[in-house]
């Protein structure tokens, strides 16, 4: 089931988001180092299978305990991502994202986003592990030392508190929506938040996905949508305007893991002058390889950050473009948002 049906049962009430789940599965913390990923994937089975079951006491000690401890070497040497930088940040070192404490940009009710999401608590990280040169987040992306820093506590209070006064009916808070910047590296902090949320509140993991597959397997039982920023279709455009030169291998093969975890909703921009080299074939892919996934081609490009040194940015995107997009992704069966 690639729908969005769970997450919507989520919004009625009807079912347990998945990180209250993960909290009230039991786990053991192995003496050996070595074993905590045995454990992991052992708990992560039992979570998987109590999806559906009434709600259960939080276990004195969870997956979601367990999950929080496995990220901790992350805080001295992080490898969250592909540029696997080892930046101790507990040591004050920053890697490629620049991101010391994650620091939030600004948090608040959001109804820009897709109609199955809106109204969403969203959360904006400052910082970002890509570099596009075309991103129309940079003010947030590209200044990861501003924001304000909360505690876990101090968050997971903030959250409850707006859910707590949030209009019960159509106008209530759908869910907690993770993003950026980027909030990959937050991940560890983001599990720590889920620790003190009360609230019964579907998780949206906002994200480009250009992460490690072990990243995927702690945020696997956390999040019930993935909502993906799907960029290039090759890695000679993404090495060009992002810097990365294994994009696709990465993304790709994350979101083929998000379909197993979670719902999913992909968002592709469209840049101008890149349908037949990025657009077409990721349109493709998805047809083949993920193909019940709801899509959203956003056409809303503008050129800003550093789109102007590349000549086929510097335009916004035509309608023509749009179009042949949109017939090409209707040709090939996709569920258009």
């Amino acid at each position: 089931m690639h729908s969005l049906d769970r997450y919507l049962r989520i919004v009625a009430g009807t079912a347990r988001p998945r990180f209250q789940v993960a909290r009230s599965t039991p786990a053991d913390l192995p003496a050996l180092a070595g074993e905590c990923w045995k454990e992991h994937e052992r708990s992560l089975e039992q979570a998987k299978g109590a999806l559906d079951l009434p709600a259960r006491e939080r276990a004195e000690y969870s997956l979601l305990d367990l999950k929080v401890a496995l990220t901790r070497r992350h805080q001295t040497s992080c490898t969250l991502c592909p540029w696997r930088c080892a930046a101790d940040r507990e040591g004050g070192q920053v890697g490629h994202c620049g991101v010391l404490r994650p620091k939030i940009s600004s948090d608040f009710v959001h109804l820009g986003e897709e109609a199955p999401l809106v109204p969403s608590y969203t959360v904006f990280f400052s910082g970002c592990n890509l570099r596009c040169v075309f991103c129309q987040n940079y003010e947030i992306s590209t200044r990861p030392d501003r924001g304000i820093v909360y505690s876990p506590e101090e968050l997971a209070e903030r959250l409850d508190a707006a859910l707590r006064t949030s209009r019960p009916g159509r106008g209530s808070i759908r869910n907690i929506n993770w993003v950026g910047g980027d909030p990959i590296p937050a991940l560890p902090y983001i599990l720590e938040v889920l620790q003190e949320l009360e609230g019964n509140i579907a998780q949206i993991w906002n994200s480009n996905m250009y992460l490690e597959e072990e990243s995927m397997r702690l945020l696997d039982g956390t999040m019930d949508i993935y909502l993906t920023d799907l960029k290039f279709g090759n890695d000679a455009c993404a090495r060009r305007l992002c810097g990365v030169n294994n994009y696709t291998a990465v993304v790709l093969h994350n979101h083929l893991l998000a379909v197993n975890q979670g719902e999913v909703l992909v968002r592709h921009l469209q840049l101008p002058g890149h349908l037949e080299c990025c657009t077409i074939p990721l349109i493709d892919w998805l047809a083949e390889n993920i193909p019940d996934v709801p899509v959203n081609l956003m056409a809303q490009y503008r050129p800003c950050h550093k789109a102007w040194s590349h000549r086929e940015l510097r335009a916004p995107l035509s309608r023509e473009e749009h179009l042949r997009a949109v017939d090409h992704a209707r040709h090939k069966g996709l569920s258009l948002l």
